[in-house]
């Protein structure tokens, strides 16, 4: 062992103590035979002297490229399972014992007069056992997966209350040898995160910096040294994880980033990924679902537990953080089930990033909550069950393959990724752009109507004011402006057909005026055959039945022999008597209605004004290019992409090709639903910021 010899001694018999009371402690718990207790003896022995034994190491890179089989095995999925549960093993060991190892750990600083020595070195650590744990059961041979992690379950509940004894007798040993703990600012080890490596202070996403505190407010407390940890916000608190955060860091970062890679290429989706091939979601990424072939729920989320990782920690934070985010993504019912297939396949590559870029959580305009974000956008208007073949599913899978193949923690292949996602928005939007080409017709349609409903109604309100009776009324505000509104649609104002009706209807409430003097009785008989004979045309083609002809024909004839008379609504007999307008009646406010038109196969749906509303001064606090979600004449939501205005009126054109959805909503109605909520812009909504306010909301609800 090469030490100096004044630590001989010391480190010799320490190590038989360790030895001695960790055969004791596995003894008692009957739950292993002599030989297997003697192979995890023999493990730990084995890292208790590779750790004294050991120079300072190197990079992330170069430790992995000698990593022996008694500290990283990666065989198969058994075994990767196997090795995240023996991680957590560890990491419960850790939080059990974590002062004593600390003040043993400062200890061995001085013993090896090593001040490099890393904090995830001690000789010491439960690592050792998990070790030997390991090279039991590797000479154990062929023993199932479900055995072997029994048995882990069983020995956690009987190490945990028996470690922090042997500790603290290993601590008393070493005191009584004149080994002093040492300043604890002295570690310098360069695999400690920087400080300048966590989270900033400058958080922009309240939802998760809330989500973070909340994780952070239900860890147990175990600060015993009034150590202080940095949260997501950058702020300093009272850690939870006290020197077991510090210990676990960098140890078990290094592993659980080197299993990582391996899941990723062993259970990621390749660059040549079919889809034609995959039926369900768990061909895509079969190391995040269930085990049969049918998915449940979703995709499995990935936890600090699982990877064995102390929650206390700031990467078990930020695994923690982000595995809440990814289960709301995954648990929401209105996203397609390619698209969380989509987000699922780079899980692991944000696990990494969270770990060794904390500004994922304070950088609302990082590039990889954008990545996410455009994702959704991508595939807004999709159905939740669209087939992962559709070409736009099929790039998404392409460019997240591409950057996990190619992802090594910086931010310029996220960048690129980004990029590749934008310019698959844009061309799917002049896609449906050009898909709505075909509608334009049939909104300039909808405008000339709007158009004309208006100029009617500019002629045909005044004109209920001079009506002598409701029944007058009713047919000039009913039948009349529909005839009114037919003649502008064929020739216009300036139409033979507009000037014919328009005149028949002002002839006709002339025609009820007091008539004194004999040269005006002679008028209204040389003009009365011709009106009645408009009025009868038109009567006919607005479709009114025959005793609704008669009924308002013995109307005006009632009114006109009352002209004839010299007299008015207001003072005919009794036998005669009709119902007279109530003065200043106000106009009924417009109603939205829904309706259709079609042609050439296709249907534009419409929410509009029947009477021509004039369209708002103000802009519409949206735009071309936005995605929209807005609600139908029977309360039902969908989402399309607004397309084109019409020039006249102004109404919208909303296309989603996809749920063969075309809507054209006039302006006013458009404006209303944005404004009390029932309609959104959706495309400037982020997926990641949603996600974590789910996710805060969800926790809540549990911690009630």
């Amino acid at each position: 062992m090469p030490s100096l010899p004044d630590t001989y001694d010391t480190l010799r018999d320490c190590r038989a103590l360790y030895l001695k009371h960790l055969g004791a402690l596995l003894q008692d718990s009957k739950l292993l035979g002599s030989g297997a207790i003697q192979a995890i003896l023999q493990g730990a022995v084995s890292y208790f002297d590779d750790m004294v034994a050991a120079t300072r190491r190197g990079s992330f890179q170069e430790a992995a490229s000698d990593l022996t089989s008694s500290r990283i095995t990666l065989v198969d999925e058994d075994d990767l399972e196997l090795g995240i549960r023996l991680d957590h093993l560890s990491a419960t060991l850790y939080e059990t014992s974590s002062t004593t190892l600390w003040k043993i750990h400062l200890r061995f600083l001085t013993l090896l007069k090593r001040d490099d020595l890393a904090k995830t070195s001690n000789p010491l650590a439960p690592k050792g056992v998990t070790v030997g744990i390991r090279s039991m059961f590797e000479l154990a041979g062929a023993i199932d997966l479900d055995r072997k992690l029994d048995l882990l379950d069983k020995l956690v509940k009987h190490l945990s209350p028996g470690l922090p004894a042997l500790y603290a007798e290993i601590d008393d040993f070493l005191d009584l040898a004149g080994i002093e703990a040492a300043q604890a600012g002295i570690v310098t080890s360069p695999e400690s995160p920087k400080k300048g490596d966590s989270i900033t202070s400058t958080a922009e996403g309240g939802s998760l910096l809330a989500l973070q505190q909340a994780l952070l407010s239900r860890l147990p407390a175990l600060n015993p040294g009034g150590a202080t940890t940095q949260t997501l916000g950058g702020s300093s608190g009272a850690s939870s994880g006290g020197a077991a955060s510090s210990l676990l860091t960098q140890g078990l970062l290094e592993r659980l980033l080197f299993r990582l890679n391996e899941l990723d290429q062993k259970t990621g989706m390749s660059m040549n990924w079919s889809p034609i091939a995959s039926s369900n979601l768990e061909n895509l990424i079969p190391g995040l679902f269930d085990g049969d072939n049918t998915p449940k729920v979703g995709p499995r989320t990935l936890n600090s537990t699982e990877l064995g990782i102390p929650a206390a920690a700031p990467e078990g934070l930020a695994i923690d953080t982000l595995a809440m985010i990814f289960e709301a993504l995954f648990s929401n019912p209105a996203l397609p089930d390619t698209l969380k297939a989509v987000i699922s396949s780079l899980q692991i590559t944000l696990l990494k990033l969270a770990m060794q870029d904390a500004t994922l959580f304070t950088d609302g305009k990082h590039p990889a909550r954008q990545l996410i974000d455009r994702m959704g956008i991508a595939m807004l208007g999709m159905p939740v069950d669209v087939a992962a073949r559709h070409p736009v599913c099929t790039r998404l899978f392409e460019i997240a393959g591409q950057l996990r193949s190619e992802f090594h923690g910086n931010a310029e292949s996220l960048r690129t990724s980004l990029t590749q996602v934008d310019a698959l928005i844009s061309k799917r939007q002049e896609e449906i752009m050009a898909a709505a080409e075909a509608y334009l017709p049939m909104l300039h349609q909808l405008d000339r109507r709007g158009e004309a409903s208006q100029f009617v109604r500019q002629f045909v309100d005044p004109l209920l004011t001079r009506a002598p009776v409701v029944a007058v009324r009713d047919f000039i505000d009913g039948p009349w402006r529909r005839i009114l509104t037919r003649s502008y649609l064929q020739s216009g104002p300036e139409g033979g057909e507009w000037q014919a009706d328009s005149h028949a209807i002002v002839d006709l409430l002339w025609t009820f005026e007091p008539k004194p003097t004999l040269e005006d009785r002679k008028a209204l008989s040389a003009k009365l055959p011709s009106i009645l004979r408009r009025l009868k045309s038109g009567m006919e083609i607005a479709g009114l039945a025959p005793t609704a002809q008669e009924s308002f024909l013995d109307t005006f004839f009632t009114l006109q022999t009352n002209a004839l008379r010299g007299q008015t609504a207001a003072n005919t007999n009794p036998s005669e008597a009709l119902e007279q307008v109530p003065a200043g009646l106000p106009r009924k406010p417009a109603t939205p209605m829904a309706g259709e038109i079609e042609a050439g196969g296709r249907i534009l749906r419409t929410l509009d004004f029947a009477d021509g509303q004039p369209s708002s001064l103000r802009p519409l606090p949206c735009a071309r290019g936005d995605w929209l979600r807005i609600r139908d004449d029977l309360n039902t939501e969908h989402t399309a992409l607004f397309c084109a205005q019409s020039p006249h009126g102004q109404r919208a054109l909303l296309l989603n090709p996809d749920s063969r959805f075309a809507l054209a909503v006039h302006p006013v109605i458009l404006e209303r639903q944005l404004r009390d909520g029932s309609a959104r812009v959706c495309s400037e909504e982020s997926l990641f910021e949603t996600a974590a306010s789910q996710a805060l909301a969800l926790g809540q609800q549990r911690s009630a």
